[in-house]
C-alpha cells in the first residue's frame, strides 16, 4: 500500500482503490502556531513594562498579562486535544473523503455518490498564497468540484504526489 501523509491530507492507494482523506488539522496547527506567538508576545510585554516600571504594582502587569497568557494556553491545549483527535480518526468515520475506485474508472464521495469518471479528473499543483508561497497544493479538479488533496512544505513531495497519480492514469501535471 502506498501512502502520502503531509499536514492532516493522506492520499492511501490499495490494490483497487485510491483514498483521499481530509483530517482537517491544517487549520488547527496554524491556530495553534498563531495563539503561541500571541502568548511569547504577551508574556515579552509584561517582563518589559515590569522593568520599565522599575517594580511599581500595576494591576495590569499583575493580573492581565498573566491572565491573558492564561487564557491563551487554554486555548491552545483545547486546539491540541481537537488536533489530537481528528490525526487518530479512523478513516471511516472522516467526512472529507473521497476514493478514486480504480475498477470502476469512478470519483465517489464517502456517500458512495459518483462525482466524475477518471477521465475527466486533473490534478494541478498550485502555490498556497495564504503561506506565502512556502506551501504547495495538490488539488483534484473535475467538472463540477474541486477538492484540495495534499498539501506540503516540500515542492518535492508534491511532485511524487503527482508522478504517482499520473502512474494511475490521471492526468497530473
Amino acid at each position: 500500500m502506498k501512502r502520502f501523509v503531509q499536514n492532516g491530507f493522506e492520499i492511501l492507494a490499495g490494490e483497487h482503490e485510491i483514498v483521499f482523506l481530509d483530517r482537517r488539522t491544517w487549520g488547527i496547527g496554524w491556530a495553534m502556531v498563531a495563539i503561541g506567538a500571541l502568548a511569547v508576545i504577551l508574556i515579552v510585554l509584561a517582563v518589559t513594562a515590569a522593568e520599565a516600571l522599575g517594580g511599581l504594582p500595576s494591576t495590569l502587569i499583575e493580573w492581565g498579562f498573566p491572565g491573558a497568557a492564561a487564557g491563551l494556553a487554554l486555548g491552545i491545549w483545547v486546539l491540541v486535544r481537537l488536533h489530537r483527535r481528528r490525526r487518530s480518526e479512523p478513516a471511516e468515520e472522516i467526512r472529507d473523503l473521497l476514493i478514486l475506485d480504480l475498477r470502476s474508472d469512478a470519483l465517489r464521495n464517502r456517500m458512495g455518490e459518483v462525482l466524475a469518471q477518471s477521465d475527466e479528473l486533473r490534478a494541478r499543483m498550485h502555490i498556497d498564497w495564504w503561506t506565502r508561497g512556502a506551501m504547495r497544493v495538490v488539488v483534484l479538479h473535475w467538472p463540477g468540484g474541486r477538492r484540495t488533496i495534499y498539501r506540503s512544505f516540500g515542492r518535492q513531495r508534491s511532485l511524487e504526489v503527482l508522478a504517482f497519480l499520473r502512474e494511475q492514469g490521471l492526468d497530473a501535471v
